[in-house]
């Protein structure tokens, strides 16, 4: 008889309970939002739009958002440029450099390195911390005057290029690393406590240190920044009092970024042969969104604006998109109406390939791959989109973080999870308490929903799984 062909492998498909809470943007008249930051970002007075949004008031800012009013609603560029100069401080002035506490010329990581070459660049490399620790300073600023940096109150790190006036998320990780090797624990502590004070007061860190930036986070880290420190360190205070906060921020991924899905695997013990062996799952498994350009999320700001939100620091790029969503050419138009390309803007921090190897969902043939190939387009250079290579085009056009189960972000998870129930172990004399137990209940829950939908066994790697499609991505 003839042999029977193994069929490719499929994942099984999966339904949805979407109980993700909204989420509501940030609505400062001058940093966040308003027509202010429409007017002076669109007018490009500077030729990088986070300038602007980094820049202190010199006046009250309801003084500000009023005198701004009384300019002509077609104002010229040269006329914004004169308000913003007569009204905002230098862009930075918020920030002072300051020395480290805990400074010290010898590193541990120089010790036993003899060698005059690897020595020389050793210390060329640590004496780079002295030119990198920033401290808030708005001692300048009067009654009512306002600074979009966020209140932090031990010195953080500059990663040195020009536009790094705050703290980012990610960044801070690295940072971390390099300071305990360094010897610099003090700092490290330092700018760990920025991130779990900005949990005490928004329920998840900012993607970076200024207000702009409150109603966006990147993939929690901060669990494997505390146990790292507490690796090198033994500081077992510091973990006791950074675990509640660990938790509040793994509760907003759940609360605001988790779904509930439903679907049906083999048995757990049922052999490969048994086709018949099922069983139902229902579990939580986490997505990049809902996000600020989702209907999910409330941009109506009580009452106000609401429709798509532009970043402020990218305020003129992300307009283009929206107005290249309304007007331009049915090949983008359609694709971007449906908000999926902000989204990816919001959540990729730039519209990319790197970002879209993450979210890239093979749910139908893509409008734009299909035109791409079949007319080989040549975008005019004076569209908005001559900027973009055709991969990443075809990129922008598929994203849908919504419903996405990414596997990088959900493996952080499991590592997050993972993580605060050995440290929940650690301050309770190492006893496994029922607390510890259902954090590791809910990383092995989140493992096996992993391997279940985002494993291909035939290929022997993981791919992000699309909800809607119950496909893999195909990157």
């Amino acid at each position: 008889s003839a042999a029977v062909e193994e069929q490719p492998f499929a994942p099984p498909s999966a339904s949805i309970q979407d109980m993700r809470l909204a989420q509501k943007r940030c609505d400062h008249p001058i940093y966040c939002d308003g027509p202010l930051l429409k007017a002076v970002q669109l007018a490009g007075v500077f030729d990088s739009d986070k300038t602007f949004v980094d820049m202190p008031t010199r006046k009250p800012v309801d003084k500000i958002v009023n005198e701004f009013g009384k300019l002509p609603a077609n104002a010229s560029k040269a006329q914004l440029s004169k308000f913003v100069e007569e009204n905002f401080y230098p862009a930075g002035s918020d920030i002072v450099e300051v020395e480290l506490e805990d400074w010290n010329e010898d590193p541990p990581f120089l010790q036993g390195i003899t060698d005059p070459v690897l020595r020389g660049y050793g210390v060329s490399l640590h004496n780079q911390w002295k030119t990198l620790g920033r401290k808030r300073d708005i001692s300048f600023l009067c009654s009512g005057c306002e600074s979009s940096l966020l209140p932090v109150k031990n010195t953080f790190i500059s990663t040195g290029d020009n536009s790094s006036r705050e703290f980012r998320y990610w960044n801070t990780y690295y940072v971390e690393l390099g300071l305990l090797k360094s010897g610099l624990f003090k700092t490290a502590k330092g700018v760990l406590q920025n991130l779990l004070d900005a949990i005490s007061q928004y329920g998840f860190v900012p993607a970076g240190g200024r207000i702009y930036y409150t109603d966006r986070t990147e993939p929690p880290l901060l669990a494997l920044m505390v146990k790292t420190y507490f690796e090198a360190t033994n500081d077992l205070a510091f973990v006791a009092q950074a675990l509640p906060l660990l938790k509040k921020e793994h509760a907003f991924w759940d609360e605001h970024r988790s779904v509930n899905i439903t679907y049906t695997r083999k048995s757990a013990g049922s052999s490969l042969d048994k086709r018949d062996d099922l069983e139902v799952v229902t579990t939580k498994t986490t997505t990049y969104g809902p996000n600020l350009f989702s209907t999910a999320i409330d941009t109506s700001n009580g009452g106000g604006s609401s429709g798509p939100y532009l970043r402020p620091e990218s305020y003129s790029s992300d307009y283009v998109l929206a107005k290249t969503a309304e007007s331009g050419p049915q090949l983008f138009s359609t694709a971007l109406a449906t908000g999926a390309l902000y989204a990816a803007s919001e959540a990729g921090t730039v519209p990319s390939v790197q970002y879209a190897n993450r979210s890239v969902a093979t749910a139908g043939p893509s409008l734009f791959s299909t035109a791409l190939r079949r007319r080989s387009l040549d975008i005019p250079s004076d569209n908005p989109f001559a900027a973009f290579t055709k991969d990443q085009l075809n990129v922008l056009s598929v994203a849908n973080i919504n419903n996405t189960i990414a596997v990088n972000l959900n493996s952080i998870l499991y590592q997050v999870e993972t993580i605060i129930a050995n440290l929940t172990m650690a301050v309770n004399n190492n006893t496994e308490t029922k607390e510890c137990l259902d954090y590791k209940k809910r990383a092995e829950s989140r493992r096996q929903m992993l391997m279940d939908l985002a494993y291909n066994p035939d290929t022997g790697l993981f791919a992000d799984y699309h909800l809607e499609s119950g496909k893999h991505a195909d990157v």
